[in-house]
């Protein structure tokens, strides 16, 4: 989480089981649900129930003066 811009969390969307592209909004949590092989995550990209063994992974991002945002490597971010 970025302590600058809080209540934010951005995901890299990318299942850790096998590289699927999860569904927003399905599964038993209604927040992420990977169908290629059934990995369910919750709002904050934690796995509650794979067979995915990692949490999705959390993407850099900020924002910037344009109201836009930012996503990957902060240092070659513009202002």
């Amino acid at each position: 989480i970025n302590a600058e811009y809080m209540g934010w969390t951005v995901f890299v969307a990318i299942c850790t089981h096998l590289g699927c592209v999860p569904v927003p909004g399905e599964g038993i949590f209604k927040a992420y649900f990977c169908p290629c092989h059934g990995s369910h995550y919750d709002f904050s990209g934690r796995i509650r129930r794979g067979p995915a063994p990692l949490n999705l992974e959390l993407a850099p991002y900020k924002f910037l003066a344009d109201g836009s945002m930012y996503i990957g490597d902060l240092n070659q971010a513009p202002e």
